[in-house]
């Protein structure tokens, strides 16, 4: 386990007397992106926001190094970054500004740029779309990590209500922050993605269906069994 970057262990999540996640495991090394899928309602933000620790769980939880359930926020800010799938700005801030309010303009401005988002510099957040929003966010997930290429990023649908081609730079982005040294744990409904990630997760009612292997996990078995649709139609 000396390249994990994220342990998961028997993870549970009880929310009003029910239990939303039961009993999942997973891991993702230094290097590796792995994505969460299944049906509308199978757990996937919550396991993510558990995995964030922002939701109250059981089971054994390593994120970077830490349980985020016990250590302080601040620690946590600087080993793992977490984008909601729909993300609440407090304040309608100028895109560009937000560089400076994270503390590396340059970086900032590099990441919008390979997120094909770099001419929203000058429009405040509220002039975007919901998507673009996203993408913001996303880059100022990127940026702010005190070790940009060596955290860990979860992620909840993160290119949803993107073009295709922001879609495709987004994807891109997430795959090279793993490959040079993070982790990324990606919440997606999109099954071409999760199959070019490195391992997939797949959900059903709060439990642990499959793990494993993009290739040898997706395979016609179990998206027909989950989604109870062919893989020929499956995007």
């Amino acid at each position: 386990m000396s390249d994990a970057l994220i342990h998961v262990l028997g993870l549970g999540v009880e929310i009003g007397g029910r239990r939303i996640i039961d009993g999942v495991s997973l891991s993702a090394a230094r290097g590796q992106t792995v994505a969460i899928v299944g049906p509308n309602g199978a757990g996937k933000t919550t396991l993510l926001r558990a995995l964030a620790g922002l939701l109250p769980s059981e089971g054994e939880l390593d994120v970077g190094g830490y349980d985020p359930r016990i250590i302080d926020a601040a620690t946590c800010a600087q080993t793992r970054a977490y984008c909601a799938q729909k993300p609440i700005s407090a304040w309608d801030y100028r895109v560009g500004d937000l560089g400076d309010i994270i503390g590396d303009p340059v970086g900032y401005a590099d990441w919008l740029a390979k997120l094909q988002l770099g001419e929203f510099s000058d429009r405040r957040l509220s002039e975007l779309s919901g998507g673009e929003q996203k993408g913001v966010h996303l880059a100022m997930a990127f940026t702010a990590l005190a070790d940009p290429f060596g955290g860990v990023l979860l992620l909840d649908e993160p290119a949803a209500a993107l073009d295709l081609s922001r879609q495709e730079a987004v994807a891109q982005a997430i795959l090279a922050f793993a490959q040079a040294g993070g982790a990324c744990v990606v919440a997606t409904h999109d099954l071409s993605f999760a199959k070019r990630c490195d391992g997939v997760v797949v959900l059903s009612e709060g439990r642990l269906i499959a793990a494993g292997e993009s290739a040898s996990t997706l395979t016609p078995e179990i998206i027909s069994g989950v989604w109870g649709a062919s893989a020929s139609s499956v995007r």
